[in-house]
């Protein structure tokens, strides 16, 4: 399935979209001039659509994203699982994302929740972007983003410009049936490019931002007010005999 009609409207798409996945870029669409949006400060680094590893939420944020990729859901708590693709990726090939992973989730599997802002979009193709779901995750602590991840049926044009703005990216061996995997690093920061062949006979592309710092921050906090928790408890027992 082609998302593009026609060349114009390719193009198009690429100047849009590279105005925020780019290291120093400006957003194609202003934004309201009485509510300035503060978060668009300091996007440096790995970017989608201005957001950086530094920006901060807020509604005028929101706003400007709902006029780039459509209407959202946004939910105020949820899970965090970082795995990307298949169990076991993250640990062969990015460590320190396994980590964090482990440290966000408990080894049973149990439900956990983290104080965070999900945004969800579902009709960026009605806005001639090739997207079928964009999810950006923030901490509702910090404010900063800790993941963006989007899914596609072809990002094809996507990848060649980001090795035109980025570099050359790095592959990672695995089997063919596992599809192929690239990425591009800054500093602590990974963006990863999955294409994995479907049983349709097509292809599916996945594509997520990993700002690795914030996600540290966060686990130091939740860590620490765990810690603070059990030292209560404790507390509290000692006080009944």
């Amino acid at each position: 399935m082609r998302f593009y009609r026609c060349t114009a409207t390719r193009d198009r798409f690429l100047r849009v979209f590279l105005s925020g996945l780019t290291a120093v870029m400006l957003l194609s669409c202003s934004t309201d001039e009485q509510s300035p949006d503060h978060s668009r400060s300091q996007t440096e680094g790995i970017t989608f659509f201005d957001i950086g590893a530094e920006t901060v939420y807020s509604d005028a944020l929101r706003d400007r994203l709902r006029k780039n990729l459509g209407p959202d859901a946004i939910a105020y708590r949820s899970t965090i699982d970082l795995e990307f693709n298949a169990k076991g990726f993250l640990q062969r090939h990015f460590p320190v994302l396994h980590d964090l992973n482990q440290r966000l989730n408990t080894p049973a599997g149990e439900r956990v929740e983290h104080d965070t802002v999900k945004l969800m979009y579902r009709y960026a193709v009605k806005e001639n972007l090739p997207f079928s779901y964009v999810e950006v995750v923030f901490s509702n602590i910090s404010g900063k983003p800790l993941f963006i991840q989007v899914r596609s049926r072809d990002l094809s044009d996507i990848i060649r410009t980001l090795g035109e703005k980025y570099g050359s990216p790095q592959a990672i061996d695995q089997p063919a049936e596992e599809g192929r995997v690239f990425f591009w690093r800054d500093h602590q920061d990974v963006l990863l490019v999955s294409i994995i062949p479907t049983w349709r006979g097509d292809k599916e592309y996945r594509l997520v931002i990993y700002y690795v710092d914030n996600l540290g921050k966060l686990v130091a906090v939740e860590e620490k007010e765990r810690r603070q928790k059990e030292e209560e408890r404790r507390r509290a027992g000692e006080k009944i005999f």
